[in-house]
């Protein structure tokens, strides 16, 4: 009887992927023709698109939807850790606070919210006022309309309806989190609290770390709501820029390229953190 062979001498051989290059070449052929036939119809033109898309008005502009979106995913998370620890609180009145407000920002759109902010408060509470009681000491007496700028309209708006969003996205990760490494602090002596915010909080972020990331994308794409309230991020200057000469087609283009440019550069910094800050 011969013997067998040697698995080290096998010449392993790989089907050529065929299908995988037919898909990829009509998928390039479609997209080619599609953009030369927009080159080529003149409905674009490029050298108004250079002469806008690094403009010091559209710069400005990137700016302020950059700004907008990080402040409020920063305050969306702090916020939501703590709507979070409110949901799975053993406290039936606080969890029933948390569930009705992850309902309620979930349930209604964030540009009912952001024009609630701007136009409603104005109307329901007219000043803003800060005393303090025993002295009577004003420290604070301004009319609401000036307190509630189309930015901080749109921050407390866009913060308050992104931290539905967080909280689960948070409690997701809490949840994710091995309950015998809870159970192990505790045979320990480790205090609940003590377990929730140095054992429970950081492993349930790193584990939610994707997420995060695609809810910040998420916010950089919903500051666009914020222009029906006149604040003058990047979709707002561009409408008015096309407004004035009509060239439609290629302010929209500028609003696209910074668009991508700025979710291509969150996807690239959320690889890294997930590089540097594993889940496991």
């Amino acid at each position: 009887m011969s013997s067998p062979p040697d698995p080290a001498k096998l010449v392993v051989v790989r089907p050529f992927p065929w299908r995988r290059l037919a898909e990829s070449a009509i998928v390039l052929i479609v997209l080619g023709f599609v953009l030369y036939r927009i080159i080529t119809s003149g409905v674009v033109n490029s050298s108004v698109i250079a002469r806008y898309i690094f403009s010091p008005t559209i710069m400005a502009a990137v700016w302020n939807t950059l700004w907008l979106a990080t402040l409020g995913t920063v305050i969306a998370l702090v916020l939501g850790i703590v709507v979070a620890l409110m949901r799975v609180s053993q406290n039936r009145v606080l969890s029933w606070v948390a569930t009705g407000y992850i309902f309620f920002f979930r349930g209604t759109p964030m540009l009912i919210q952001l024009l609630f902010w701007f136009n409603a408060m104005p109307v329901i509470m007219r000043r803003i006022t800060i005393e303090i009681p025993l002295i009577n000491y004003t420290l604070l007496d301004v009319p609401t309309i000036s307190v509630i700028t189309p930015f901080v309209a749109a921050l407390v708006g866009l913060s308050l309806a992104e931290t539905g969003y967080m909280a689960e996205v948070v409690r997701s990760g809490m949840l994710g989190v091995d309950k015998g490494q809870r159970d192990a602090a505790r045979a320990l002596g480790v205090p609940d609290n003590k377990i929730m915010w140095r054992i429970v909080i950081p492993q349930g972020l790193r584990i939610v770390m994707p997420s995060i990331g695609n809810q910040y994308i998420m916010m950089l794409k919903n500051t666009s709501l914020a222009m029906v309230i006149g604040y003058a991020e990047l979709l707002r200057r561009t409408s008015d820029i096309y407004s004035v000469n009509f060239r439609v087609m290629e302010l929209l283009t500028v609003a696209t390229f910074w668009y991508l440019l700025l979710t291509t550069l969150v996807s690239i910094l959320q690889q890294l953190l997930e590089k540097w800050f594993p889940a496991r």
